[in-house]
């Protein structure tokens, strides 16, 4: 029978320096944790501590952990190494017993487990040993070399328009620009991106006209870059920010040349299968904005420029014609434009039409206050409606009788059933719109309301798809002319800018008034009153031209029905 097997983790470091303990610790955890998942282990605990192990009862969590082993709560432990167990016999010899009782049932290291039926003598040697001090060093060295590596330090010489630096605190030498052939080696990717040069002309500018040289060694100068040179450095990801170590993609500590879309791009110029990333960079204002001269589309490009007295790199995103429609070779718009400038123009646009959300909610209660009994009203319409619908049903049945029964002539009869017909598809539709009407205009009021509360802070810290979405609900043929943006504003917006205006005007009056006592407030929302039933007047006169009601007649107005 399968044995069910529970484990507990433990870790410990002997030296007592923090800075240490804590690096040794976690390394210990990360590669238990990597074995746990590789075996497919149970965990139910885990113990750390930074106590020496060669004097007994000196480590609490140790302590604490054989006593819950002893109680069942755990039958194995996982563990970076025997020797982090016990280093003297007392605690060794504990163990060793309960291994071979049959309480522990499995200590498990990242290159062993110990079991009671066949390593416990080994177990026992193995504690007796002061330290195997060649495999342990093996071990520990490449646990050193993969938090190196996680840490996002990559081995050996940093490429080609990147230095290498040294740090006082082992493990933290970093990787940085170097500001004599960064941007040089940058300019070889841009390049490339044009798609207009092969890598044989590519080299010959770098070296010819910039002077790109590889960095000085022990052995030799600085020479020109080789083809096969330039060819590693175009297919390299670690200039995008990320490399390569036995098979596994780290992700490095220094700021990336290029980007992943710009590397896949290059790939695919190059003959190369690039597989393209799920990561991509997306631009909010592309798609819906015209060049304002030829009527070509607005595209983006991101650019990189680095800063030589920081030693970093810092991205812009751009804005340009794409000169594509015919004709678009005399366009005067080429200018590029930052993404800054053109979202400042649209943040000042949106701030026009602003709202708080305590304004919303005001007038939507007063609304429903106000229109009450017009709702009321349109009940009685609506059950009115019906009454008439159910006679004009029961009057055609009647006709239906009356022929079977030869009372009318078949002449007669199609007449008036044609008559009542009529009545009925119109009655039918009057009471469809007085419903549709009724509810649409009071929603379309709180949508439009939704759209504009705090609209600002919602677009500034939205992302891309949402300041995209922001910028279609707000207006349409978006154009680009002289670094200045022309918005065709939608129609419902109008009303919202005059109750909008109404309001700060209204406010402006009243603070003076409101800074002396709080009991203005009410006489401040009293002030709002005709400029709301004026916004909602509004609102529903255009909902009802555009198109929300086919009745001609005003969707709320009671006497154009006087035949029901």
């Amino acid at each position: 029978m399968k044995q069910n097997l529970r484990y507990f983790i433990y870790a410990r470091k002997s030296s007592e320096g923090a800075d240490r303990q804590i690096l040794s610790i976690d390394g210990q955890l990360k590669e238990l944790r990597r074995v746990a998942q590789r075996d497919n282990l149970t965990i139910v605990g885990q113990f750390t501590e930074s106590k020496s192990a060669h004097l007994p009862n000196n480590r609490p969590a140790f302590n604490d952990m054989m006593k819950r082993i002893q109680q069942s709560q755990a039958n194995g432990i996982l563990v970076w190494h025997i020797n982090r167990i016990s280093r003297n016999p007392k605690e060794s010899g504990m163990v060793q017993q309960l291994l071979q009782d049959g309480i522990i049932l499995s200590i498990i290291t990242p290159y062993r487990n110990f079991r009671t039926e066949d390593n416990a003598l080994l177990f026992s040697i193995e504690t007796s040993e002061a330290n195997q001090y060649s495999r342990d060093l093996s071990v520990n060295v490449k646990r050193g070399l993969r938090q190196k590596y996680e840490m996002g330090h990559p081995p050996g010489y940093a490429q080609l328009g990147y230095l290498n630096t040294k740090s006082n605190v082992r493990g933290a030498n970093k990787i940085i620009v170097d500001p004599d052939r960064w941007h040089i080696v940058r300019k070889g990717f841009e390049l490339m991106l044009s798609g207009v040069h092969s890598v044989s002309e590519i080299l010959s500018i770098l070296n010819n006209e910039f002077g790109l040289r590889t960095r000085p060694s022990n052995f030799q100068g600085g020479r020109p870059l080789s083809k096969s040179g330039l060819y590693r450095i175009l297919t390299n990801p670690f200039y995008y920010g990320y490399f390569y170590r036995n098979g596994i993609l780290y992700k490095g500590a220094y700021p990336p040349m290029i980007t992943p879309e710009e590397f896949d791009h290059i790939q695919i110029l190059l003959g190369r299968d690039g597989k393209p990333r799920n990561q991509k960079h997306e631009f909010p204002y592309t798609g819906f904005i015209k060049c304002g001269d030829c009527g070509s589309a607005i595209t983006a490009s991101k650019k990189h420029k680095f800063i030589k007295s920081t030693g970093t790199i810092k991205s812009y995103v751009f804005y340009h014609c794409t000169h594509r429609k015919k004709g678009a070779s005399s366009c005067t718009e080429r200018s590029w434009h930052r993404e800054q400038c053109i979202e400042q123009q649209i943040v000042a646009e949106l701030t026009r039409y602003q709202i708080k959300e305590e304004y919303k909610r005001w007038t939507l209660d007063l609304l429903k206050e106000n229109y009450q009994d017009e709702i009321d009203k349109i009940r009685q319409v609506i059950i009115s409606q019906e009454q008439f619908e159910k006679k004009l049903l029961l009057e055609i049945d009647n006709l239906v009788d009356l022929r079977i029964s030869n009372g009318i002539s078949e002449e007669t009869f199609l007449k008036k059933k044609a008559e009542k017909e009529e009545q009925l598809v119109r009655v039918q539709s009057i009471g469809k719109n007085i419903q549709r009407s009724s509810a649409d205009w009071i929603s379309e009021i709180e949508n439009q309301f939704d759209l504009i509360v705090d609209i600002v802070p919602r677009f500034n810290s939205g992302d891309p798809k949402t300041k995209k979405q922001i910028c279609h609900n707000f207006g349409s043929n978006w154009v680009l002319k002289d670094k200045k943006l022309f918005i065709i504003k939608h129609e419902w917006l109008e009303p919202l800018k005059k109750f909008k205006d109404g309001v700060d005007d209204i406010k402006q009056r009243f603070e003076p008034e409101n800074n002396k006592e709080n009991k203005g407030f009410n006489s401040f929302f009293d002030m709002l009153r005709p400029l709301v039933r004026g916004f909602i007047d509004e609102v529903r006169t255009k909902n009802n031209s555009s198109g929300i009601s086919n009745d001609k007649s005003h969707p709320l107005d009671i006497s154009s029905y006087p035949h029901l």
